[in-house]
């Protein structure tokens, strides 16, 4: 029995943590159905006397309420503003994602249709293998991607669109500067 209510205790503190203000109001209106009672059973002379606390009781329970609301609001308000701000970040990432495979994309489709039409220099069957602009770990031969870090073997020619080494400082093509810094 003993565990019983030790459990009820527990329950009831935990309801009344969780629903203070419902559990603040509901004690307010017992306190004021309690003195409105004594002010109609007891009569006027009494009611004069109680009618202070029945006032305070009901002016608690509208600061109760607003209080309550007020948190609500400031709550959801930062749940938003953090929702908010993850998202951004997701999309963010998910866009530079995208856009480096996009990029990759671009470079693998021109190199391979330079190889269909039979012009491109840098076609040949043994590619030679290229060191990681990001870790410097050396890649297989014909490898577009860095197995250590994932990074971009080649890159595309901002100009011509050809496809270049990552590490290349100026296009073999048309000679344009690739923007990177040797």
């Amino acid at each position: 029995m003993k565990r019983f209510f030790a459990r009820v205790g527990r329950g009831l503190a935990r309801f009344f943590f969780r629903h203070w203000a419902t559990g603040l109001v509901v004690l307010l209106l017992l306190l004021a159905a309690l003195t409105g009672y004594q002010m109609w059973h007891l009569g006027p002379a009494v009611a004069l006397a109680l009618l202070p606390q029945l006032i305070i009781c009901l002016i608690l329970i509208g600061v109760v309420v607003a209080v309550h609301r007020a948190l609500k609001a400031i709550t959801r308000a930062s749940i938003v503003e953090t929702g908010v701000a993850q998202g951004r970040t997701v999309l963010k990432t998910t866009v530079e994602e995208a856009k480096e495979t996009l990029a990759s994309l671009s470079t693998d489709v021109k190199r391979d249709l330079g190889r269909l039409v039979g012009g491109a220099a840098e076609a040949s069957a043994a590619d030679p293998p290229l060191r990681c602009p990001r870790c410097g770990r050396v890649s297989r031969p014909g490898a577009r991607f860095c197995e250590g870090c994932g990074a971009a073997l080649h890159i595309a020619c901002p100009r011509c669109g050809r496809a270049m080494r990552a590490d290349a400082r100026f296009c073999m093509a048309c000679g344009a500067p690739l923007g990177r810094r040797g």
